[in-house]
Parts: structure tokens; sequence; C-alpha cells
């Protein structure tokens, strides 16, 4: 009656541990963060600062861009584009895909879209950016579900919870890419 017992105890024993250390592996890759509706982000991997509002409603996000050209690169479609707040930098990325946006105010337009990435709190957010003027908007950066949905929780009663460091963005950044 013992052996089935003591079977049981030890199966049960490694059967949590083994769970318990998965879920420290989970939390460790991917930690939580609660930040404001507006936070400052660094746009990567320029490293520009800029204020992004952070919108549970959208689902892409959306980049301040200007001078939007399309180009091919070795038979691929390109974009380059300029963006920043107070500097302006240009920028050459291959096109992921067009996206087009309704207004019920406007006609619906056709957006390029680009693979970019943030650093939020010191942690590296990859995502698809539409690209669009917004000089008209308060905000140069959306942030929309898509990449909000990869660890960031929003509380709509704070803003700039959270700050990056730029060394520590370059060095993630650069791990990232080995």
């Amino acid at each position: 009656m013992k052996l089935p017992l003591t079977l049981f105890s030890i199966f049960s024993v490694l059967f949590f541990s083994a769970i318990s250390n998965r879920l420290s592996a989970t939390e460790q890759s991917q930690q939580l963060i609660t930040a404001g509706w507006l936070e400052s982000v660094l746009l990567q991997p320029e490293n520009i600062r800029m204020r992004a509002k952070l919108d549970t409603g959208a689902k892409t996000s959306s980049l301040h861009a200007v001078d939007i050209k399309r180009f091919e690169k070795k038979g691929a479609p390109w974009v380059s584009f300029r963006t920043g707040v107070d500097e302006m930098v240009q920028i050459n990325l291959p096109l992921i895909r067009d996206v087009k946006i309704k207004d019920h105010k406007f006609k619906a337009a056709v957006r390029p879209v680009v693979e970019m990435s943030i650093c939020l709190h010191n942690q590296i957010f990859t995502g698809e950016f539409s690209l669009i003027d917004r000089s008209q908007f308060n905000y140069p950066i959306l942030l929309g579900r898509a990449l909000l949905q990869q660890g960031i929780i929003v509380d709509p009663s704070q803003t700039f919870t959270v700050r990056a460091k730029k060394k520590k963005c370059e060095i993630l950044l650069n791990t990232d890419e080995k």
C-alpha cells in the first residue's frame, strides 16, 4: 500500500516542479508592464525618444512619417520616410503590406505598413506601424492592440509611468539581433 502512495508522491513533486520551472521561465521572458495611456518610448533602431499614445481601440500602431516614398530594392517593395520630433531621421524599411484605413469623415486611405521596434520600460516590442503624417495629432506614435498584447497593460488613469534608458535599449536591441 505504501509503494503506490510513494510513487504518487514522487510523481507529484516532479510534475509540479516541472510546471513551476516552466512558469518561471515564461515569466522571465515576458514581464507584463503596466503603463499609462501616454508614455515616452524609444523608436528603434535609431533610439529616437517620442511620445506615444497607447490606444486599445486601435488595432494597428501608427507612426508620424513625412516624405513617404515607395521604391524597389532587389525586386522587393521598400518604403523611405523621415520621422522624428525635433530632428527628422531618414529611414528605409521593407514594405510589409498596405492597410486601408476607413474614416467616416473622409475617403478611405491606403497607408504603407512597416515593421519597427520600440523600447518601453527597457523592453523591446516589435510590431507593424502604418505610416502617416501625424503632425496634426498630439502624439507622433499611436500604439495599437497588436503591439500592446505583447505584454503592456494600459492604466488609463496614468501618464508617463515608465521610462526607457537609451543605453539599456541599445544593449537589448543588439542582443535580440544576434
